[in-house]
């Protein structure tokens, strides 16, 4: 699908960006456009001394985005050297970062390419055991990455505004902002915004569990974990994309690494899960009612965040189609509650 925040550099653009980030003395022979991802423009660079780099884009900082969206190239950056500092999971290396706007009037970064292939993909010539093994690996993973901790809750960079002392508090707001992006694009919901937020204000009392700030990635769906075969054996490579992440509660990562699925049933997950917990992942109702609040909240942010970008055409439809269906069982629930 195009994206309007997509927005391509020329080859000569990027062999300058190359010379005088990378070195004066490095040059580009291949250039290839990374398509799969939909917010920043990315490329994958072969440099004439042979090593291959892969070069992300954001989007010009004057277009309409969604309120958490701003600055999210730096959020990714940072999660990036967060997990690495505290080597609690696999990430692509950062080579360099330039943030100042004054190249290319945009924030982009250098990291190292990978050499394995996404889940989405790499699930197809894997066994069933192997699939059963990368789910448990991955498990242990996102049991690893709730040890890095921080000192607010909320979206990682200030100028969203998205930030408090409380995980309830600064939930809250980040529900409030995306209902005000839905009515500054004029985004249909399943029920007025008002009555979206009533249903999250209700039920915000179980949020009060969570006491210190986790760093959350929130978006390990398949296409953001990476898998490479070593000595034959397939392991995570690395978690990418780390755009959407938060200070806030580590069950939150189950939204998306159970997409559009039921936690619960993920044993092989879970397994790992414990295995780097020290204990079981009990599935109270409280739990199940904070996943309730994170599954309707990235589903929000699902059905919103195509009409900023601009995505078109019979598959964005259908997806958008399908999230609000989602979104709609999910406030359903909450009410019920």
């Amino acid at each position: 699908m195009h994206s309007r925040t997509k927005v391509a550099l020329k080859r000569e653009e990027l062999a300058l960006l190359v010379r005088d980030v990378l070195g004066s003395q490095r040059s580009v022979r291949r250039v290839d456009e990374l398509t799969e991802g939909m917010f920043n423009a990315a490329y994958a660079l072969e440099l004439e001394d042979g090593a291959s780099v892969v070069l992300k884009v954001a989007p010009p900082p004057e277009l309409p985005l969604l309120t958490y969206e701003r600055d999210l190239m730096r959020t990714e950056v940072e999660f990036y050297e967060h997990a690495a500092k505290e080597k609690v999971c696999p990430v692509p290396r950062v080579l360099a970062h330039d943030f100042s706007r004054t190249r290319i009037g945009r924030d982009f970064f250098f990291m190292e390419r990978l050499r394995g292939t996404p889940l989405t993909r790499a699930k197809n010539q894997l066994t069933t055991g192997e699939r059963a093994r990368i789910q448990t690996e991955l498990g242990e993973l996102v049991g690893r990455l709730r040890t890095i901790r921080g000192r607010f809750f909320g979206y990682l960079q200030p100028d969203t505004g998205l930030q408090a002392g409380t995980w309830r508090e600064a939930f809250l707001a980040m529900v409030a902002a995306l209902l005000q992006d839905a009515e500054r694009f004029a985004v249909k919901l399943p029920m007025p915004a008002r009555d979206v937020l009533a249903l999250f204000q209700s039920g915000a009392k179980v949020l009060e569990r969570v006491e210190e700030p986790t760093l959350t990635h929130f978006d390990l769906w398949e296409g953001n974990v990476f898998v490479h075969r070593v000595e034959g054996a397939a392991r995570i490579e690395a978690f990418i994309d780390g755009e959407r992440a938060f200070w806030g509660d580590p069950l939150a990562e189950l939204a998306s690494t159970a997409l559009f699925r039921d936690p619960e049933q993920e044993t092989d997950f879970l397994r790992g899960y414990q295995a780097a917990t020290g204990s079981p992942l009990v599935f109270t109702e409280e739990v199940r009612h904070r996943l309730n609040l994170y599954r309707a909240y990235l589903y929000l942010i699902m059905v919103l965040e195509g009409v900023p970008r601009g995505y078109s055409g019979l598959k964005a439809m259908a997806i958008r189609q399908y999230c609000r269906m989602k979104l709609r069982g999910e406030l359903k629930l909450l009410a019920s509650r």
